[in-house]
């Protein structure tokens, strides 16, 4: 059975990073790649990510739906998603993330 789970962070976009970044890394990483058909096959999410006033950071939540079981792993995959640095985008161009 799965339950409902929330994942905050606090990020840093580096120079000229993409602020759809974050969210397409966190999406490649639970479910291999940003555009798939559903259902996610780990975990059914959904990530938002806003400016934080006033201090160049951002905040980032991401809610998903797991098995209990599942969770550390899913929230895992996030962090090392969060961590990389980047993506590669659809035009071969580097997306950077935090």
């Amino acid at each position: 059975m799965h339950r409902a789970f929330v994942h905050d962070a606090v990020l840093a976009l580096g120079p000229g990073g993409d602020p759809r970044a974050p969210g397409a890394a966190v999406t490649v990483a639970l479910c291999g790649h940003w555009e798939h058909d559903p259902p996610c096959p780990l975990a059914p999410h959904r990530t938002t990510v806003e400016p934080a006033a006033g201090t160049g950071e951002m905040y980032l939540r991401v809610l998903f739906a797991a098995d209990p079981a599942d969770e550390a792993e899913v929230r895992a995959r996030i962090e090392d998603a969060l961590r990389s640095g980047g993506l590669q985008g659809p035009d071969a161009a580097r997306l950077t993330a935090p």
